[in-house]
């Protein structure tokens, strides 16, 4: 589903409802286990995601997402910019701004954008 930018809405991109799998850590420490989780949704300029770790507002995180446009995995590194409890101690919602996005994650982006508003006009 597509959420288009209404009224006096702060978004600048199209939000896109996708749960697509990620892995993810943080940028200070890489050394760390990924840990796996899932995206609630994504536009071309960051993306939202659960996770049972707590973020702290500004953490900088790797994220590498599958999707099934390519058969390789891709790259994003974004900043935590606001962090929901959705079970207290337990889950969380992330919400992280992409940074330096390479080419070709922002290809993934078009591509997920577009198959995204071909499949609304079906």
């Amino acid at each position: 589903m597509i959420h288009e930018a209404e009224g006096k809405e702060r978004r600048q991109f199209i939000r896109i409802e996708k749960h697509f799998i990620l892995r993810f850590y943080l940028k200070v420490n890489p050394a760390l286990e990924f840990e796996i989780s899932q995206i609630e949704n994504i536009s071309k300029g960051g993306l939202c995601f659960t996770s049972t770790l707590s973020f702290k507002k500004d953490d900088l995180v790797v994220v590498e997402l599958r999707t099934p446009y390519l058969t390789n995995v891709v790259n994003f590194e974004g900043t935590i910019v606001a962090i929901q409890e959705k079970v207290k101690g337990m889950i969380y919602s992330n919400h992280l701004q992409f940074q330096n996005i390479d080419p070709a994650a922002a290809t993934i982006l078009e591509k997920i954008e577009k198959f995204s508003a071909d499949k609304e006009v079906k």
